[in-house]
């Protein structure tokens, strides 16, 4: 049985989250970055023999909502009615966030503040007066460090005492002009008669006609303008403030104003910044690294740096790996044979579904085991929300929404995930842009693909290699952000015309990563379940690819009929009949496509290939020239996209139409660089 249902909100990157997971020991975020949904999400604790159901709603900068986060967390708190209301702010930055905890105050009388990231504030000499804070808002507030474990049974007895009624909370009222009060006493009996609203909140909204609150009112109860009594009431009340100097082009902006006053006297009384030093450090850092001149530079800088320990570090386990699933084969093959398994069964195992999931395992384990970790410090670091500054400027150029950044620092992890996070973008139009672009920038299961194609036929045996190989993936992702911006641009001039919309980026403050939770989540929520789902594709396809290297139409196998039919389309695009094949076969997951290629040109058998420079010795043996290369590289980064992130579109579009043309997008500006890289190669070569 549950006791209670308590609310848990907040504006973004307070930490709401790991309040929520150290509470319900559930591992689910909600929220605004990579990886996160802009739904809620549901836990269980327990505390005194009782059970208490806990939501964690989106990050809210404001109840004003302004996006689709913040409409699901007004939603929820105006019109589900939960039991309390539990409030995160982040103790660095208590004056922005209480503008917000004073609103759900307003609405959830019993409402507690809970002030995280308490290690924080001590490191940069902030200090803050609970007593004196509890006093002023008149509201329980716990302070708390959710990452480190520390404050959160006191924050869970609170918790329960608050929505048994036990904690006595008398919120004190925000002071607003004397005319919006009188107009508010007038309506107020009204709207809790018609609606049940006992709070003040509702009111006010409905005096401001903030339309959204209006619309999400009047899709539950009806048009108000069908309710006499209603209307006679919001009237007169209006003619109130008008008398007062109140009018409707002012009215949000004394009444919100009033909040911030609020939130700045209650700071004053309870937070002594007098020894803080770390925001000057933060904007001395964040005067480099979001700058208009070293901005770009920096975070080029950055993330070539990524790649060159990725690429460095990667080769030789690669090389490892290989060897030892070659060894392990070899013994496999031996006990199979002792076994008297027949030999079509024994070729499909070791030829087929063995061979690719090797080729799998060994050439992306390395790359991402490196990658994820380092990709993961910069989020923890506070670093991503800073690249997306960096290119809004761009996405207002190409007209589109500047949270598009975003998405697409979503889409370096996974293409789903990409599409899945537009949900941000409040404009459909814009939203629609994001979706359709978000495949242009490399997924997990892409960069191994194109480590190994930079490092086999341009990097290996130069010198300084895995520098040379660093800086050509770093090319291919700023390539992948110009196309994504021209792309941008040219749909919102033509399918999907329209202005873009502004929108609030809170740049977090910078803290040091906690290495351990660094590794493990890098590890576990992406290294090994990427790998996971490459594996589980990888036995299917070795079995496809076995099956067409195998069964014999007319004078030849079915891959070689594939390929051979395809070849054709391929060499007047750059590529040949075997490259389009495993592109086309490695539909279901990216990760394998380089596999099947190199099953294509091996006639279905891998078994002398142990390293990278044998598989560019096997490509270059068949054809695979530097301008074939660079034509896969660039159908790498510009094709379809894999059928998880294809049926997420669907899912989030509901379109037909709009699913077929997030694969024509990419696919016809892929064919289209090829072509003009294969035409100059010809003219000028």
């Amino acid at each position: 049985m549950i006791a209670a249902t308590i609310a848990l909100a907040g504006n973004p990157n307070v930490g709401k989250s790991t309040v929520f997971n150290a509470l319900t020991g559930l591992h689910q975020h909600t929220g605004n970055w990579s990886g996160k949904t802009v739904g809620s999400a549901e836990g269980f604790f327990t505390e005194g023999g009782k059970r208490y159901r806990l939501i964690d709603l989106p990050g809210a900068y404001s109840l004003t909502a302004d996006s689709a986060e913040e409409e699901v967390t007004r939603d929820y708190l105006c019109f589900e009615k939960p039991d309390a209301a539990v409030v995160v702010c982040d103790a660095c930055c208590l004056e922005r966030n209480l503008i917000f905890a004073i609103q759900v105050a307003q609405l959830i009388p019993k409402t507690l503040i809970c002030i995280n990231m308490m290690d924080d504030a001590k490191h940069k000499g902030i200090k803050i007066d609970f007593e004196a804070l509890s006093a002023e808002l008149g509201l329980p507030v716990v302070g708390v460090s959710a990452s480190r474990g520390e404050g959160l049974d006191e924050l869970e007895r609170e918790m329960a005492l608050l929505a048994a009624g036990r904690l006595h909370t008398v919120f004190i009222p925000v002071r607003y002009p004397k005319a919006a009060e009188r107009a508010a006493e007038v309506l107020a009996p009204v709207l809790k008669k018609k609606y049940g609203f006992t709070s003040v909140y509702p009111v006010l909204k409905i005096l401001e006609n903030e339309k959204g609150f209006v619309a999400a009112l009047e899709k539950r109860f009806g048009p108000m303008s069908m309710d006499a009594e209603i209307m006679g009431a919001l009237g007169r009340a209006r003619v109130i403030m008008k008398e007062g100097g109140i009018t409707p082009k002012n009215v949000s902006e004394k009444l919100s104003t009033c909040a911030v006053l609020r939130a700045e006297e209650i700071c004053l009384s309870a937070v002594d910044m007098s020894a803080a030093k770390a925001f000057s450090r933060d904007g001395k850092i964040d005067s480099v690294l979001t700058g208009k001149l070293l901005g770009i530079p920096v975070m080029l800088g950055l993330f070539a740096l990524i790649f060159w320990i990725t690429v460095s570090g990667a080769n030789y386990p690669s090389e490892l790996l290989a060897k030892l699933f070659a060894w392990l084969g070899e013994k496999i093959g031996s006990l199979l044979s002792d076994l008297n398994c027949p030999a079509v069964l024994e070729s499909l195992l070791m030829d087929g579904i063995w061979k690719v999931m090797s080729w799998v395992i060994s050439v992306m384990l390395p790359p991402m085991a490196i990658f994820f970790p380092l990709f993961t410090l910069l989020e923890d670091l506070g670093y991503l929300p800073r690249v997306a500054f960096n290119l809004d400027r761009g996405f207002k150029s190409a007209n589109a929404c500047g949270k598009q950044a975003l998405t697409m620092c979503m889409g370096l992890g996974c293409g789903a995930v990409g599409v899945t996070g537009a949900r941000i973008i409040d404009s459909p139009r814009e939203r629609m842009i994001a979706v359709l672009t978000n495949s242009f920038m490399p997924c997990n299961g892409r960069f191994p693909a194109l480590i190994a194609i930079i490092t086999m036929f341009f990097a290996a045996g130069r010198p300084f290699s895995s520098v040379i190989s660093a800086l050509m993936l770093t090319g291919l992702i700023v390539l992948s952000v110009v196309m994504t911006l021209l792309v941008s641009w040219i749909l919102s001039k033509t399918l999907l015309k329209g202005m873009s919309a502004g929108f609030t980026l809170e740049l977090p403050p910078y803290r040091i990563p906690r290495i351990g939770k660094v590794i493990l989540r890098s590890v576990i929520d992406r290294t090994l379940s990427v790998l996971g789902r490459a594996v589980v594709v990888a036995i299917p396809a070795g079995i496809i690819i076995w099956l067409c290297s195998n069964v014999v139409i007319g004078e030849g196998t079915v891959l070689e009929a594939l390929i051979s039919a395809l070849d054709p389309i391929g060499r007047f695009f750059g590529m040949d009949g075997t490259v389009l094949t495993g592109f086309i076969l490695s539909f279901p997951a990216n990760e394998i496509a380089l596999s099947i290629m190199a099953m294509g040109y091996s006639g279905g058998e891998l078994s002398e290939v142990t390293s990278l420079a044998e598989t560019a010795a096997l490509f270059r043996m068949n054809g695979f020239t530097a301008v074939t290369a660079v034509c896969t590289l660039l159908f790498f980064l510009f094709h379809w996209p894999c059928a998880t992130t294809l049926f997420t579109v669907y899912k989030e579009t509901k379109s037909m139409k709009w699913t077929a043309l997030s694969i024509l997008v990419p696919l016809l500006t892929g064919l289209f660089l090829c072509f003009l890289v294969n035409m100059a190669a010809k003219l000028f070569v």
